[in-house]
């Protein structure tokens, strides 16, 4: 008798946390349309990418490329050949760099491990990619998450929808034990993990942003990623990462991933295909935190 309550316990806990990750029902992306899961530009409805530095980075011409990753990354696919024949190298990396950029909702990519160019042709691999079943659950997992955020901050201003999202995200734990070919990079690690470095911090608020309002880019350097917010018509900068150092404490520097500016950051990559960022005040500075 006892051994069948312990079941049943075991039953009902498992129901509860299967309802509340993944089969909860949810408001969705508005902006994910149904003349949007219709474009080749849609892979889930985290989000949605108008896949603004693919079409500003690349040559039309080199689009199969960052095509064939974004599909090797959904089918788990490692290991991958690409026919090339002319600046193999240079198309590879600037595919890369788009899509990092472009689709912080594929969660299934992190990277990269190398890659080689012969006889036209170019053959890497893939890290951080996930099996398709975690994919499948991740997916819906964060889809949830999101949902919470969105109804937490329905009724707040812009600003505390910024500050909201820069407490949320330094909340989680930054990855100390970061390698390079990690896959702690992610959406995917920050939201199922709770631990992540900044490129997942990134990802994540720049997913978060969309969803409730907040218009966002991501921007990213040799050894850096963060997001620029816009604010009453300007950009700032908004770096969560600095402030997973000092959520704990809360000390005076807590703040300063939203007391940047331009010039004392890394200056980060395609810096002209971005708006204009604010460099006399910043949003630590405008919010008085």
């Amino acid at each position: 008798m006892r051994i069948k309550r312990i079941v049943l316990y075991l039953v009902l806990v498992f129901i509860i946390f299967a309802i509340n990750f993944y089969l909860r029902p949810i408001s969705g992306n508005k902006l994910v349309t149904e003349k949007y899961k219709n474009s080749s530009a849609y892979i889930n409805d985290l989000y949605m990418s108008d896949e603004y530095f693919k079409k500003n980075i690349l040559d039309e011409e080199d689009y199969y490329i960052y095509d064939v990753i974004i599909k090797a990354s959904l089918k788990d696919k490692n290991k991958v050949r690409i026919e090339c024949h002319d600046d193999c190298s240079n198309k590879l990396i600037n595919s890369y760099y788009a899509l990092y950029l472009d689709h912080p909702e594929l969660i299934s990519f992190v990277g990269l491990t190398y890659y080689t160019v012969d006889n036209g042709e170019i053959s890497f691999e893939n890290y951080g990619n996930l099996s398709q079943i975690k994919y499948f659950f991740g997916v819906r997992r964060i889809e949830r998450e999101i949902d919470i955020i969105k109804r937490e901050t329905k009724n707040m201003t812009e600003k505390e929808k910024i500050i909201y999202t820069y407490d949320y995200v330094a909340s989680h734990n930054y990855d100390r034990f970061f390698t390079s070919i990690g896959a702690n990079q992610s959406a995917y690690s920050f939201f199922t993990k709770k631990s992540s470095v900044c490129a997942g911090f990134a990802k994540a608020s720049q997913i978060i942003f969309q969803n409730i309002g907040i218009k966002s880019y991501l921007a990213l350097s040799s050894d850096h990623m963060w997001n620029y917010v816009e604010y009453k018509g300007k950009y700032y900068i908004f770096d969560a990462t600095v402030g997973t150092s000092y959520y704990e404490k809360k000390t005076s520097r807590y703040y300063e991933g939203l007391g940047r500016t331009t010039t004392g950051v890394t200056k980060g990559m395609y810096s002209e295909l971005y708006p204009e960022i604010e460099e006399e005040t910043t949003l630590k500075e405008i919010f008085g935190v």
